[in-house]
C-alpha cells in the first residue's frame, strides 16, 4: 500500500519566483549579477509577470512590479482576488483554473482590458465589479454564466466588449430605441451575430488580447456593410415613391389645365352671347357666369 502524501502547502509570491519565471535564462543570469538596488529597478521595469502553475495560495507581494501590464496567475490555488491596487497599469489578467468564488477588488484596475476567470467557482456575478475598460472577458465554466440574463448584464456593463466567453460580440439583441429592429432585420444587419467561435490554441490568452482591435474592426466593418445595404434599399423605396409622386403631380396639372381650358371656353361663349344681346340684363348675366364653378356646364 502506497504511503499517503499530503498536498503541499500553497506557496506565496516572491521577487525571486517572479523573476525566475518571467525572465529568459540569459536575462536571469544578468539579473543575478545586479546589486540590490539594480535588481529592484529591474523588477520595477518588468512589463510581463509569469507566476502561473506555481501552487500559489494568494495574490500578494506584487508591490515591486508597479510597471506590469500583463500578469499570468492561471492554474494556481488562489481563493480570492486581492492586492492588485499596486498594479495601476495592468491591462491583461489571467486567473483561469483557480478556486475563486467572488468577483471583487478589480475596480482599482482602470486600464484592464483582458480578464480571464474561466474554470473558477463564481456562482453569483456582480457585474458592477468589472472595470468598464474590459473588452475581452472569459467566465466560461463558472456557474454564473447559466443565470438568466447573464450576457445582457455583462454587455450592459462593458460598453467596449468585443469578445465574451470565447466568441465575438456582435451588435445584436438589446434595446431598440429607434424602433428600427424590423428594418435592420430586413437588411440583414442582425446576421452579423456570429456562431460561437473557439479561439485556436495560438490565439488564446495574450494572443486574443492583441487581436482585440482586429476583432472589433471586423465587427464594425460587417455592420457598416449591412447598414450601407439597408441605406441603398431605403433609397430605392424613396426613388419609387418620388416617381409615383411625380406621376400624380402630372395628372393633377393635366386636370387643372383641362378645367382652365373649359373655363376659358365658357367665358368666350358668354362674351359672344353678350355681344349678340342688347337687353339691359346682359351685364348681370356675365357677372353670374363669372361666379360659376370652373366645371359648370351652362349648356345643360
Amino acid at each position: 500500500m502506497e504511503a499517503f502524501e499530503p498536498e503541499p502547502r500553497p506557496k506565496s509570491i516572491s521577487l525571486r519566483l517572479v523573476m525566475e519565471k518571467s525572465l529568459t535564462k540569459g536575462e536571469l543570469l544578468e539579473y543575478d549579477r545586479l546589486d540590490t538596488n539594480e535588481a529592484l529597478e529591474r523588477a520595477q521595469a518588468l512589463k510581463t509577470l509569469h507566476v502561473e502553475w506555481s501552487s500559489l495560495g494568494d495574490i500578494a507581494n506584487l508591490e515591486p512590479f508597479e510597471a506590469a501590464e500583463v500578469l499570468y496567475l492561471q492554474y494556481n490555488r488562489i481563493l480570492r482576488i486581492e492586492n492588485l491596487d499596486c498594479l495601476p497599469r495592468l491591462q491583461f489578467l489571467a486567473l483561469q483554473g483557480n478556486a475563486i468564488s467572488v468577483l471583487e477588488n478589480l475596480d482599482c484596475l482602470l486600464e484592464l482590458e483582458f480578464l480571464d476567470l474561466s474554470k473558477n467557482k463564481i456562482a453569483i456575478l456582480d457585474e458592477k465589479q468589472l472595470p468598464q475598460s474590459v473588452n475581452i472577458l472569459n467566465l466560461r465554466e463558472n456557474p454564473c454564466i447559466q443565470v438568466e440574463g447573464y450576457r445582457e448584464r455583462v454587455r450592459a456593463r462593458l460598453p467596449d466588449l468585443v469578445r465574451l466567453d470565447g466568441q465575438d460580440v456582435a451588435e445584436s439583441g438589446g434595446s431598440d430605441p429607434l424602433g428600427m429592429s424590423g428594418a435592420l432585420d430586413s437588411a440583414g444587419l442582425r446576421a452579423v451575430a456570429a456562431e460561437p467561435e473557439e479561439l485556436l490554441a495560438t490565439e488564446k490568452g495574450l494572443g486574443a488580447y492583441w487581436r482585440k482591435g482586429e476583432m472589433q474592426s471586423s465587427v464594425e466593418t460587417a455592420i457598416k456593410e449591412r447598414i450601407e445595404a439597408f441605406h441603398i434599399e431605403v433609397l430605392g423605396d424613396v426613388e419609387g415613391f418620388d416617381q409615383r409622386l411625380e406621376q400624380a403631380t402630372a395628372r393633377s396639372k393635366a386636370r387643372r389645365s383641362g378645367l382652365q381650358a373649359r373655363r376659358s371656353g365658357l367665358e368666350a361663349s358668354m362674351a359672344n352671347l353678350a355681344a349678340s344681346l342688347s337687353r339691359p340684363g346682359t351685364a348681370r348675366l356675365l357677372e353670374v357666369a363669372a361666379a360659376l364653378p370652373p366645371d359648370a356646364d351652362l349648356l345643360t
